[in-house]
Order: structure tokens, then C-alpha cells, then sequence
């Protein structure tokens, strides 16, 4: 009987043992981390009639993309960046900004490039209090969008009274305004002709063109018989070298001015010859370290220099990623911290939003000069309109001579 109780006893404690020992032989698992993503919208021109200048702007969203998750630049999180072509379209732009809120939960939306698209999605955006940060859209009334709606990018406001400035430095005293027919365009045109009357410049025409079009001779021989002494030229990259063109060969030679969107090499290509001479106003950027830094990378990752609009964009991916590590990344914190956080330097420059989501920066002058642009300062344009009116002044002494 006790030699019985002893085997038990035994058998017991040797149970024990294997169920102490089990846990040691058996393989530990790999512990598994569970990656959070802040995922934000792109909205990008990746086709359509600015495609030229959306396609590099959104390449630099993507090497934003991969420098600030490379960077851990939002610690405990990934940025993953949902990209939508909008086309440059408002119908588009706004179906996609619907879908990047209702079906990806974007915590932020960084476009569109064209103003058109982003007075389309700022009632969407602002309805489901998603921030918004364009880029490039810059028609005045986008500062009135909403709470939630910022630019990076100066207002229209601003340029066309820049532009009109710079054509009264070139000795401009008539002046004819073609325009595309959509917000960027039409909101431009107003501004211009407004500042261009308080120059004491006479506007003589106003001709206006469809998106889609492509011969632009009807407009431009109204323009013609108006008899300018300059144009200024309000056209996507896809349509400036078709008017420079057309322009040239109704015998036009007269000075043409164009804005910020025709600051692109594919109008070039397209227009040739009829290019030369063309000047164009574009939002600053001026030359420091963090634009320097982003010119390597985007050179070293895509082949080719950067190109208007690209530094804006890549600041604006920067800028929603910089407000959700500085908050718990949700789109009410992100946007107040926006109204807050000061001045931000970045590749664009060093700039900072004001109460209406708004940026303030100077303005580039570019002109075509041997087949490609090149800075233009506005001390040459008041010497070519010296120049202009000393060959004036010596006609009207030959004239009264003979």
C-alpha cells in the first residue's frame, strides 16, 4: 500500500515536470508589430491638357511619400498616400475626393493642382471636415473655400497684378486678354484687367477659348484687329504652344505674356520658333538648402531637373505628414495645428498660413531665350521698354524730319 502511494506520488511530479519543461522546448513565435498607416489622398493632373506639369508634381508627392516613411518622419506610423487622377477636372476631382474620404478614410487630401477641381471638392471636403491642401490652385475665391482648405501657393490675386506691373514695365499701353474658359482663367482675367486699368492700360479685347479646343484662330483674329500693342495669355501647357503658334502665323510679332501655367518645357516643343520671347510670371522659389536638397533627390530618383509646381507639391505631402506627427493625426487636430504651427521652410520657401488657410510669396519672371526658359528680371523688362521708346522717339523725328 505505501510502495503504491509512492509510485503515485511519483507519477504526479513527473506530469509536473513535463508541463514546466514543455513551455521551454516548445519554438518561440515572432512577435508580430502591427503597422498603423495615416493615409492621405493625392490628387494629381496625371492626364488631360496640364498632365505636362501633374504628372511631375505627383512624382514629387511620391519621393515625398518615401522620404518621410524612410525617415520614420511620423513615428509610429506609415504614410500611405492614395493617388487619384483627377484629370484637372472639377466632376472628376470632386468624385475622387467623395471616394478618398467615404471609401479609403483619408485623413487628409493634398490637391488638386487646378483651381477648378479644388472650388469642386472644398464643399466635400468641408462637409465632412477632411483637411485639404493644394498645391497649385491659386483663383482668389479659394480663399473663402472653408476652414478646412489650404494652399500652399500664392492667390491669383496677387499674380495678376503682378503681370499687369510687368507689361507696363514693357511699355504695354493697349492690351488684348486671351483667356481659357474655366476658373483659373476666368478668375485671372478679372484680376488682370482690374490691375491693368489702375496701370492706365487699355484693354482692347477679351478673348475666351473652351478647354478642349485646339484651333484658336477666331479668337485671335478678333485680337489682331484689335490692334494691341501686347497680349496677355491666360493657357494650360497643352494649348499655349497651339496659340503661340496660331498667333505667329496670323503675322502677329507682338509681345506676348503668359502666367503661371505655361511656365513648362512641353509648350516648347510644341510652339518652336514662335515660342521665343514669351515671359511668364510663376510663384517664387527661391535658392536655399531644402530646395537644393529636393532637386538632388528628385534628380536621383527620376532622371530630370524639377519643373513648376513640383516643389509645392512636395512641401504639401511634407507639411500634412510634419501636422499629423505633431498630432494625434486626426483631420480637425491636423488642420488647427496648420492655423498654428508658424513658419514652415520648405522647398518652395519659407512661407507660413494666415487666417484663411493662405500663403504669401513674391513672383519669378522666365522667358524662352534659345529654345528654353530663363530667368527674366524685371530691371531688363524696364530696358527693353527704354529701348522701345527711344526707337519710338527717333521715328516720330524722322517722321516730322520728313
Amino acid at each position: 500500500m505505501k510502495q503504491h502511494k509512492i509510485l503515485h506520488i511519483l507519477a504526479v511530479l513527473a506530469v509536473i515536470a513535463v508541463l514546466v519543461l514543455l513551455p521551454a522546448c516548445k519554438k518561440e513565435e515572432p512577435r508580430v508589430t502591427k503597422v498603423v498607416q495615416a493615409k492621405v489622398g493625392f490628387l494629381g493632373a496625371m492626364t488631360g491638357g496640364a498632365a505636362s506639369i501633374g504628372v511631375p508634381t505627383t512624382e514629387a508627392a511620391r519621393l515625398a511619400e518615401e522620404q518621410i516613411n524612410a525617415q520614420n518622419l511620423i513615428p509610429g506610423k506609415k504614410l500611405k498616400i492614395v493617388y487619384e487622377d483627377d484629370q484637372c477636372d472639377a466632376k472628376s476631382s470632386s468624385n475622387a475626393v467623395q471616394k478618398l474620404i467615404t471609401q479609403d478614410k483619408a485623413v487628409a487630401i493634398v490637391g488638386s493642382l487646378c483651381s477648378g477641381a479644388t472650388l469642386a471638392d472644398a464643399p466635400i471636403s468641408e462637409q465632412n471636415k477632411v483637411l485639404q491642401l493644394s498645391y497649385g490652385s491659386t483663383n482668389p475665391s479659394i480663399k473663402d473655400a472653408g476652414d478646412y482648405i489650404f494652399r500652399n501657393v500664392p492667390s491669383d490675386a496677387n499674380q495678376g497684378v503682378e503681370a499687369a506691373k510687368l507689361l507696363k514695365q514693357l511699355g504695354a499701353q493697349k492690351v488684348a486678354v486671351t483667356y481659357i474658359n474655366n476658373d483659373w482663367g476666368a478668375g485671372l482675367k478679372e484680376v488682370f484687367v482690374a490691375a491693368a486699368a489702375e496701370q492706365g492700360m487699355e484693354v482692347v479685347a477679351e478673348e475666351t477659348y473652351e478647354p478642349s479646343a485646339t484651333d484658336f484662330r477666331a479668337q485671335l483674329t478678333k485680337v489682331k484687329a484689335a490692334s494691341p500693342d501686347m497680349v496677355y495669355m491666360l493657357a494650360y501647357p497643352a494649348d499655349t504652344g497651339l496659340v503661340l503658334k496660331q498667333l505667329r502665323e496670323l503675322g502677329l510679332t507682338l509681345q506676348v505674356v503668359g502666367a503661371d501655367a505655361s511656365k513648362d518645357d512641353a509648350i516648347i516643343a510644341t510652339a518652336g520658333q514662335a515660342a521665343e520671347g514669351l515671359i511668364v510670371t510663376l510663384p517664387g522659389v527661391p535658392a536655399s538648402p531644402e530646395l537644393e536638397a529636393f532637386a538632388t533627390a528628385y534628380k536621383a530618383k527620376y532622371g530630370k531637373e524639377y519643373s513648376a509646381y513640383t516643389p509645392e507639391a512636395y512641401d504639401a505631402v511634407m507639411i500634412v505628414a510634419k501636422a499629423c506627427a505633431a498630432t494625434d493625426c486626426t483631420s480637425t487636430a491636423m488642420k488647427n495645428y496648420l492655423y498654428t504651427m508658424g513658419p514652415y521652410k520648405g522647398a518652395s520657401g519659407t512661407y507660413e498660413f494666415d487666417e484663411n488657410g493662405e500663403v504669401e510669396k513674391s513672383y519669378d519672371y522666365f522667358t524662352v531665350e534659345g529654345g528654353k526658359f530663363v530667368p527674366y528680371t524685371s530691371e531688363e523688362a524696364e530696358e527693353e521698354y527704354e529701348e522701345g521708346a527711344e526707337e519710338e522717339a527717333s521715328e516720330e523725328g524722322e517722321e516730322a524730319t520728313a
